[in-house]
């Protein structure tokens, strides 16, 4: 009874201090969308991510009520790095719900029109800077500006300090006339926050480096992926076992005695089934490397290299230029390519559950593999030609001699002048499970396996590759089947022995392959991308650095007359591929499972204007 009373006040007093609104709350999952379009318009870097920031402790004092409820001042801010726009995970503060939208949109206007160049100047004077050259920029966001300060000011408490009144009646003269300058300077993390304005001492971003897994003896332990409106805090700490406390005790400070009784638990006695709970509690967490045995795993967006290093390499020496958009350079040679092929390959055929659906899509793409095209002014044909022979008409009555001497059509075939290479990531990720039965990997073989018997009954040329990566000199290139190879039972048993590898430094895969499309000599050349996920390695080729650098790919790819278009089942890849693609040339699909089925429907639809 204690506990449930208990629980109901802590209930009602956190609600009681609560100050947002979430009846009108915007979810920045929802706008994101929307607020990379506005972001971009506004003048923003194209290649930046949007990402919801962490939560900060704030030094500013709470009211009694908030003391009671023990509430603390936690706050998402918005500001931007190098690779990264941190926005605020989701935005109750007012009570319209267009006004917290219309929030968003105004500090993605603030982060697009912020300079460097005020990096010396107070935050103060910063603060109205990034406001005043905004409004001058785009004169049509006053009037959003003035409800956002009008509200934000409306709900802000006058402090009880006298040293701290002076200052909020300075902040607030600052918000309400940016152009004003304000001569008075204080710290701002002791009053309020001001969430309409960017973050006033933005968190130092390193460069990230990964570190190799530890071992983990139960790598068949459930996985769980955390999720949420923010960012988490961490820091790499070392693991000493001297910290894991020793438990010491005296026999003879038992008053009792009794029967050991051998007990079979259910369960291991150190499982810690509140790990996920406990994840989403902390605010910060604490990363380090040690070995052993787990029950469950969480997954924080990582990819973890595989240990399994029984391929073999069949060619070296191949190098391919990157591009660096800090610098602005294509550093040539940077990247190292190793043509591999797995042990496991061995001589195979079509999988039994394929083998319907793979008549079918024969079928299907036989009536495609020939063009029809009509023959006109022949001589014979198996239809009268009604243009020709209205010109022979329409000569003779002019009297003129040279009419054509033809006045049948007839029709032709030929073989479609094209050369396809279908590029597959094989890299950890595709490790993940879709079904029950099913992964990732599963599905992208499946797919290999139904794209090689549609484009083999089409005739076009066309070949196989899969690719993964670690750090710039060990991208590997696994070459399925070559433009002059046949399908043959040895190309099958290589695509059966495909499976997930380390990391997808996409951006030298694409010109490898690339390389592989300029020898060819059709009319029309297609690299198409089969992913899964951003590019990404262990390396600095992760973030905007990757997505840059396989931008640029693939625009030299285009530049060489390739048409490059990516089939992704990551979901959040509308966050990304306009931006790498274009908006026409990369497709989602939902659905992983759908894969292998679609993907012969895409390259139909591709194909059928060339």
């Amino acid at each position: 009874m204690e506990e449930a009373v208990g629980k109901l006040w802590h209930r009602w007093i956190t609600r009681a201090a609560q100050t947002e609104y979430d009846d009108a709350r915007v979810e920045l999952k929802s706008i994101r969308k929307k607020l990379a379009l506005y972001f971009h318009a506004f003048g923003g870097q194209p290649g930046l991510a949007i990402k919801p920031a962490s939560r900060e402790q704030w030094q500013a004092r709470r009211s009694l009520l908030e003391k009671i409820a023990g509430v603390e001042w936690q706050t998402q801010l918005c500001w931007r790095d190098d690779e990264t726009l941190f926005m605020p995970g989701s935005i109750a503060l007012f009570n319209e719900r267009e006004l917290n939208e219309h929030l968003f949109l105004w500090l993605a206007a603030l982060a697009a029109s912020d300079d460097p160049q005020w990096d010396h100047l107070s935050w103060l004077e910063r603060g109205q800077q990034q406001v005043v050259s905004t409004l001058l920029r785009w004169p049509g966001l006053n009037k959003i500006y003035q409800r956002l300060v009008s509200a934000h000011i409306a709900q802000r408490h006058a402090p009880k300090q006298p040293e701290l009144i002076a200052a909020e009646h300075q902040l607030q003269k600052a918000l309400s006339h940016p152009d004003r300058p304000i001569s008075q300077q204080f710290d701002p993390r002791k009053l309020e926050p001001v969430p309409i304005w960017l973050h006033p001492f933005p968190p130092q971003t390193p460069q990230r480096q990964r570190t190799p897994p530890p071992d983990i003896e139960n790598k068949s332990a459930e996985v769980t992926e955390i999720s949420g409106d923010h960012q988490r805090k961490a820091k790499r700490v070392e693991h000493n076992k001297n910290d894991e406390g020793l438990l010491a005790f005296r026999l003879e400070s038992l008053f009792s005695w009794a029967e050991f009784a051998n007990v079979d638990r259910p369960h291991e006695d150190d499982e810690d089934l509140g790990a996920e709970k406990a994840a989403n509690d902390l605010d910060e967490f604490a990363v380090s490397s040690r070995s052993g045995h787990v029950n469950k795993r969480l997954k924080f967006d990582l990819d973890l290299p595989s240990s399994d290093y029984d391929d073999v390499q069949i060619g070296n020496g191949i190098t391919t230029p990157e591009w660096d958009y800090r610098k602005g350079v294509l550093q040539d040679d940077h990247c190292q390519i190793e043509l591999m092929r797995s042990q496991q390959q061995e001589p195979g055929t079509l999988p039994a559950h394929l083998r319907k659906t793979a008549r079918q899509v024969r079928a299907f793409f036989e009536m495609l593999a020939l063009n029809k095209t009509w023959l006109r002014q022949q001589p014979q044909g198996s239809e009268l030609d009604l243009d020709a022979y209205l010109d022979t008409v329409t000569r003779w009555r002019l009297g003129q001699k040279d009419a054509p001497n033809g006045l049948f059509k007839e029709v032709r075939r030929h073989h479609r002048d094209l050369s396809c290479l279908l590029l597959a990531d094989l890299s950890l990720s595709t490790d993940a499970a879709v079904s029950d039965d099913h992964k990732v990997i599963d599905v992208i073989r499946d797919g290999l396996f139904l794209m090689s018997e549609a484009m083999e009954a089409t005739g076009d040329r066309f070949a196989m590759a899969g690719f993964s990566s670690k750090h710039r000199h060990k991208v590997r290139y696994y070459p399925l089947k070559q433009f002059n190879e046949p399908l043959t039972p040895m190309v099958r048993g290589r695509i059966k022995a495909v499976k997930p590898d380390l990391y997808t430094r996409m951006g030298a895969a694409i010109r490898y392959a690339t390389r592989a499309l300029e020898q060819e000599h059709s009319s029309h050349r297609l690299l198409l991308l089969l992913s899964d996920g951003k590019p990404n390695d262990v390396d600095r080729y992760d973030g905007r650095y990757g997505i840059e650098d396989t931008r640029m790919a693939i625009q030299e790819a285009t530049s060489k007359g390739i048409l490059p278009f990516c089939i992704t089942i990551d979901n959040r890849g509308n966050e990304y591929l306009p931006y790498l693609f274009g908006h026409r040339q990369y497709l989602v699909i939902r659905n992983a499972k759908q894969l292998p089925q679609k993907l012969p429907l895409i390259y139909a639809r591709l194909t059928e204007s060339l």
